[in-house]
């Protein structure tokens, strides 16, 4: 039986959270920040955990087991949460399976046209912390694929558009749901190991 643990209780980590139960593949536990909360449905059916995510105690118990993880986080401060959770990881010499981390569009300068960050401020400062959380990921030395989507909406699921790094990313928008799909995929059946990929 695999545990899958989902970081960030984000309409998109909710999503994943979601097609996961559904699907019956393992355990699925979701860690997120004090602040937010899981529909009651969805809290019913996964192992739920919450606190600070720039802590290194928040995730020592939802780290047991060997989980395969996708980080839903989103906004500033990724980086300072991908520190705590390496730091838990290897202060308490836990294994970590395989990791899926929602990233963005932009940060290898490769968006053609105007990218929006809705609710991103000091758009420099967030391309630079993303940037430092993959190098955090790349760092850990286990199995790992990197998802940037262009601008998210609340569409219904179309068919992917996967770019490979270092390829010209259109700009535009996707729908969360299509990036669960391709989420869902890479967390259950694996594959494109090491890699950083645009999803349009």
């Amino acid at each position: 039986m695999k545990t899958y643990l989902i970081l960030g209780a984000t309409p998109l980590g909710q999503l994943v959270a979601q097609q996961l139960v559904e699907q019956q593949v393992g355990t699925v536990r979701v860690l997120h920040d004090a602040a937010t909360s899981l529909p009651a449905k969805l809290a019913g059916a996964v192992t739920a955990f919450s606190g600070d995510l720039t802590k290194e105690t928040t995730y020592v118990d939802a780290l047991q087991d060997a989980p395969i993880i996708f980080s839903a986080l989103e906004g500033m401060d990724v980086d300072l949460a991908f520190e705590a959770l390496f730091d838990a990881q290897y202060h308490n010499q836990l294994k970590l399976t395989r990791f899926v981390m929602l990233s963005t569009a932009g940060v290898d300068h490769e968006v053609t046209g105007e990218m929006s960050y809705p609710g991103i401020t000091d758009v420099k400062e967030y391309l630079n912390q993303q940037r430092y959380a993959a190098k955090l990921v790349d760092e850990a030395e286990f199995p790992y694929t990197i998802l940037r989507p262009v601008t998210l909406t609340t569409d219904i699921a179309q068919t992917p558009q996967i770019i490979k790094e270092g390829e010209p990313v259109p700009s535009g928008t996707v729908s969360q749901a299509t990036v669960a799909k391709v989420a869902v995929d890479l967390l259950k059946n694996g594959g494109a190991d090491y890699q950083s990929l645009a999803v349009c």
